[in-house]
């Protein structure tokens, strides 16, 4: 789910540096020009923060659009599997989005508590603490192969467990 824009980044980059070797003829050998990976970074942070707040906008408007009863049977599948993508990419998000976060505990004692409540180094701090720990990491890792145990009885209450789960295991293979 997170390669896809990072994949698509290669392309452009690759295709605008082989169009200048071949009008131009500069040398595409080595990387010259900036810092590919820095790009690559906040390509994926901003990418996985978009599934995430879509996953929750997702299940926003699947409560407040009043949906008749039908349509809310083929709308929460597709919301409970989108949810589960946004935990799949939860981790690395909160992770980049919060490495480098050098905030002590010394200085987080220090702070006033307004000063906290609108320092983003301190809601670094708290999103790390909570999601990065090891309790919460676990519940995470096996909650997708939860959702693939599932799977095959999820088909019984709702047949578009069954498609999303079969394009699954084709677009992605059986070793996600």
């Amino acid at each position: 789910f997170m390669v896809g824009p990072i994949q698509g980044f290669s392309v452009i980059t690759g295709t605008r540096n082989f169009l200048n070797y071949l009008m131009y003829g500069k040398d595409i050998g080595g990387w010259s020009g900036g810092d590919l990976t820095q790009v690559s970074i906040m390509i994926v942070k901003y990418w996985t923060s978009a599934i995430i707040i879509a996953s929750i906008a997702c299940w926003v408007y699947l409560f407040t659009s009043d949906p008749s009863p039908d349509e809310y049977q083929t709308r929460r599948p597709g919301c409970i599997i989108f949810s589960f993508i946004a935990m799949d990419v939860m981790h690395p998000c909160i992770y980049l989005w919060t490495v480098g976060n050098d905030l002590s505990r010394e200085e987080l004692q220090k702070m006033p508590c307004l000063v906290r409540i609108t320092s983003s180094r301190y809601w670094k701090k708290v999103a790390a603490d909570v999601l990065l720990n090891e309790y919460t990491t676990n519940i995470f890792r096996y909650v997708g192969p939860a959702y693939n145990f599932m799977l095959p009885f999820l088909v019984f209450y709702n047949s578009y467990f069954g498609v999303s789960g079969g394009f699954t295991l084709v677009a992605v293979g059986a070793g996600h």
